[in-house]
């Protein structure tokens, strides 16, 4: 694993998410295999062996929190999900309709 400086990379759809996301500074990484994800928080990744993302998102609606937040996205951050997988959820407009961040 290795850290890498988001201005190295030139994926068009990941710049688009640097651009709509410029207020925090997630680090990134590459895995052994070449994939790009963001850096997990080792404490969420412990939070989350006791609850599954299928149960945690719908309480994230409930408490009013939509797909396009800024603590939808950050949960997903904080989880290491993969560059790609982040943009097919909330900037592929096959998986989110309404594309527009809350913050």
């Amino acid at each position: 694993m290795k850290i890498v400086n988001r201005n190295e990379i030139e994926v068009e759809d990941y710049q688009e998410i640097f651009k709509k996301e410029s207020h925090h500074n997630h680090e990134i990484i590459e895995t052994e295999n070449g994939v790009l994800r963001w850096k997990a928080n080792p404490d969420v990744e412990r939070l989350l062996k006791n609850i599954s993302l299928n149960d945690l998102c719908p309480l994230l609606n409930c408490l009013g929190y939509g797909k396009n937040s800024e603590v939808y996205r950050k949960l997903y951050r904080d989880i290491g999900y993969s560059l790609s997988g982040y943009w097919e959820i909330f900037y592929w407009d096959w998986n989110n309709e309404v594309q527009d961040y809350e913050r």
